[in-house]
């Protein structure tokens, strides 16, 4: 990907051109680096997973006006403060719009258009509601909603101290043979602790699964021993409720606890999105009377960047 001609220089006051052109630059910029450091895990970027449509690898994908409120944010400041060779103050949007292009130039984000799932099942892209897919565009619009994907993830400072632990830990292990008698006392009964667990684990799994055939031969309803033993949920909610009946007639489950409680909790949440949904309703109707205009003159003018691909 190829932007056209070179970009303003970083003391420039003259304001970006409606579809200017920018140059990618052949070595990354360490100015352009260490401001997407500091803004690459910023709270306001309120930046999710995206699953890139080229090659189904997950990125990290924001909006453009999250991107200005990084910037303009107490802890941008706050490192640009302490470090104003390298991250500069951002005074207004404008100067925020341009130390955005330079994040383009250095190809540290890229503009995407986030796909519709029917479009992104037809390419054979397995998209999730947390998870949509993502196509990389050849135009930058530098407006609030537009969105943007990092290509760009900063180094783990601890990764060193992870690798010397790591290491620590490999010797450790070597050297066994030396340690004190009541160190290696104490990793017996741990280990023999969580052998012991395990085989607790394996047992109850087992037991539940013969009753279950048991009573699935033999009755006319399955009985299950902590049902929720694989759900996908906590440990504790794991062995909650103790037993179930499941009858395959009516297609149900019949839990012995609990049935009134949760009636009554969907009731209440029956009655609470009736509620949501009248003040819905009363929310537009007034926005109807009161017309659009006010809204409309609230969006920000896109200034676009073109992206040339002619030279690759």
């Amino acid at each position: 990907m190829n932007y056209g001609s070179e970009i303003q220089p970083k003391n420039s006051r003259q304001p970006l051109v409606q579809g200017q052109k920018v140059a990618l630059s052949q070595q990354t910029n360490p100015a352009a680096v260490s401001i997407a450091t500091a803004v690459r895990y910023n709270k306001l970027l309120k930046q999710r997973q995206g699953i890139n449509s080229s090659n189904n690898s997950q990125h990290d994908f924001f909006r453009y006006k999250r991107f200005v409120r990084a910037l303009e944010s107490e802890d941008y400041k706050r490192q640009s403060d302490k470090r104003p060779d390298v991250l500069p103050a951002i005074e207004d949007d404008e100067g925020a719009q341009k130390i955005f292009v330079m994040m383009i130039q250095n190809q540290l984000v890229l503009p995407v258009r986030k796909l519709k799932t029917k479009e992104a099942k037809d390419r054979g892209i397995k998209v999730t509601k947390t998870s949509p897919a993502l196509e990389v565009i050849h135009k930058a619009v530098l407006q609030g909603d537009v969105y943007y994907m990092w290509n760009f993830t900063p180094a783990n400072p601890y990764l060193w101290i992870y690798s010397i632990l790591g290491l620590v830990a490999v010797f450790g292990v070597i050297l066994f043979p030396l340690w004190p008698i009541w160190m290696r006392k104490c990793v017996w009964y741990l280990s023999t602790g969580m052998l012991a667990l395990i085989g607790v684990f394996f047992g109850i799994a087992i037991i539940r699964l013969i009753i279950y055939i048991v009573t699935w031969v033999a009755l006319p309803q399955q009985f299950w021993l902590f049902p929720n033993l694989f759900a996908d949920c906590g440990v504790i909610e794991s062995f909650k409720p103790l037993y179930e009946w499941k009858d395959p007639s009516k297609g149900g489950k019949h839990k012995h606890k609990d049935d009134k409680t949760k009636g009554a909790i969907t009731e209440v949440k029956t009655n609470t999105a009736e509620t949501a949904a009248g003040t819905t309703t009363s929310s537009s109707v007034s926005d109807a009377t009161t017309g659009t205009s006010s809204v409309l003159s609230k969006k920000r003018i896109a200034t676009v960047v073109d992206l040339d691909d002619s030279d690759n």
